[in-house]
């Protein structure tokens, strides 16, 4: 028998779901449907939903309402599954600093700066490029090179 969980509504002759049922669909729908635009970096690669929430019902107890409309589900282990443990509501400036390129914590030179995040991670692939003898791409001037050295000597890198 199918679930009923009152989170789809039929308002105007049109299908309504919650913002957290749709949140579960989608989940469900990379992780396990070869069709779907993303399913190859969830589902292709071994992401799966645990067996507890293939019930709604039980995602949204563990989960709760997402806090704001700006949260959407995020997994905290980028490479684990969908399960109570690893997933949490974030908002995706979170979900952005949580990728695996973000480890370098280049988002927290680039507030440091005044630059954008993807040129921070630039410049810390430029100096660590650099290190290892390939200085064909080194277009930094030396003031900005000494503050990057400077941040990732200070995050032990």
């Amino acid at each position: 028998m199918k679930e009923r969980h009152g989170e789809v509504k039929h308002i105007n002759g049109k299908r309504v779901a919650s913002p957290e049922y749709r949140s579960w669909q989608m989940m469900k729908n990379r992780t396990s449907n070869p069709k779907a635009k993303d399913y190859a970096f969830y589902g292709g690669r071994g992401i799966k939903v645990c067996e507890r929430w293939e019930k709604f019902s039980a995602f949204l107890e563990d989960m709760g309402r997402r806090p704001t409309p700006a949260h959407t589900v995020d997994r905290v282990d980028g490479d684990g599954d969908y399960e109570p443990a690893n997933c949490r509501w974030a908002t995706r400036k979170e979900q952005a600093r949580n990728r695996a390129y973000a480890k370098t914590k280049g988002w927290l030179l680039a507030e440091r700066l005044g630059i954008k995040q993807m040129t921070a991670y630039h410049y810390i692939w430029q100096v660590r490029a650099k290190d290892k003898g390939d200085t064909k791409w080194f277009s930094m001037s030396p003031e900005i090179e000494r503050k990057v050295r400077d941040f990732l000597e200070e995050h032990g890198e």
